[in-house]
């Protein structure tokens, strides 16, 4: 593993500090490739989409430099990046870690292929760092860094010590995407299932939206004399110093979720140097069977459902029910078929919606 030097170090910090300030996910992409690109030499940076049920097709949606791939080229890209080996390697295992292409596929085999000969050849790539970014049943998203040789063994981990915050900050990009779109409906920052707030350095409350105010009261309580109750105060206060004061790459910053009486509560924070925003969205994180009525499903599947819903596993929910896990498996298949979706997580949203008519 690299031993960072005090100057790679302070890079790789400011680099993370960066990921968690208030971004959309399209300015997100633009900031990570930017910042990439400073952190670690590159030929280019970019950001594929492959459309897995497609015929695997691919498009390049962002470039730094933005002129380096052509449309000819990105053409071409559509036809063979699925061939890449990052996609066979995911395809084959399912792993989405930060890896070097050249540590799946020996580089005089990549040089053998279409992929590099119709593609990376023009641009002077031999190699490239990859990060599956985003995976859904039908598409996925790869960030990726090249080089004109093999990536060194201190960019490789280098990169990949700072995926984990990548991945992180990307869903609160998401989070702050869902922000905007809330402020822009009439009332919109009044729903009852999320609220935001404003807190200064010093921890100071300075903006709280009325549903917020109500979930700090529900699953809080009492709060300090500046506003944040005792425990959110210093889970702000800890991940604030973990980037503030590290010594060493910080932890994820992963949000705060409590629990009350079946409900959820899930805190999002992003931080820019003079405020901190927080996103509180609610939840029931147990729904109750009987709210699934209006949904194709026998009693037992809305039992499995709501707890499909809740996170729990297959052999979690066998524990509860007690019945077997393959019994909790051939129940999820009839429900997926009886709801028309192809994913646990296609039907838990079916789950809370109709649990929220």
């Amino acid at each position: 593993m690299y031993r960072y030097s005090r100057n790679d170090f302070d890079r790789v910090l400011e680099f993370v500090r960066g990921l968690y300030e208030p971004r959309t996910p399209a300015a997100f992409s633009d900031h990570l490739l930017s910042s990439l690109h400073a952190l670690v030499p590159s030929v280019f940076n970019g950001v594929v989409s492959v459309e897995v049920r497609n015929a695997k097709q691919a498009a390049t949606s962002r470039t730094n430099p933005l002129e380096i791939v052509s449309p000819e080229l990105d053409e071409i890209a559509t036809r063979y990046v699925p061939k890449s080996p990052i996609f066979a390697h995911f395809e084959r295992t399912g792993c989405r870690e930060f890896m070097r292409w050249s540590d799946v596929q020996p580089l005089p085999q990549f040089l053998r292929t279409a992929l590099y000969n119709e593609v990376y050849r023009h641009l002077g790539v031999k190699d490239c760092c990859s990060l599956i970014s985003l995976s859904t049943p039908t598409r996925l998203e790869i960030v990726g860094v090249t080089l004109h040789k093999q990536i060194p063994d201190a960019h490789r981990d280098i990169l990949g010590s700072i995926s984990p915050h990548l991945r992180q900050a990307l869903r609160l990009a998401h989070t702050t995407a869902a922000l905007i779109e809330m402020a822009a409906i009439k009332s919109g920052l009044n729903s009852p299932q999320r609220g935001l707030m404003t807190i200064d350095p010093d921890g100071t409350i300075t903006m709280e939206t009325a549903a917020a105010t109500r979930s700090l009261e529900k699953f809080f309580g009492q709060r300090t004399e500046r506003g944040s109750p005792e425990p959110l105060a210093r889970w702000i206060s800890r991940s604030e110093d973990s980037l503030r004061n590290a010594t060493d790459l910080p932890e994820v910053r992963r949000p705060l979720v409590i629990e009350r009486a079946g409900d959820r509560l899930t805190i999002h924070m992003l931080s820019k140097p003079a405020q901190n925003f927080l996103v509180l969205e609610e939840h029931r994180s147990v729904i109750d069977p009987a709210a699934l009525a209006s949904l194709p499903l026998t009693r037992r599947e809305s039992e499995i459902l709501a707890y499909v819903a809740a996170g729990k596993t297959n052999p979690e929910i066998g524990i509860i029910l007690g019945i077997s896990w393959r019994t909790v498996s051939r129940h999820i298949e009839h429900i997926l078929d009886s709801l028309g979706v192809d994913t646990r997580t296609a039907a838990a949203t079916c789950a809370l919606q109709a649990a929220t008519l």
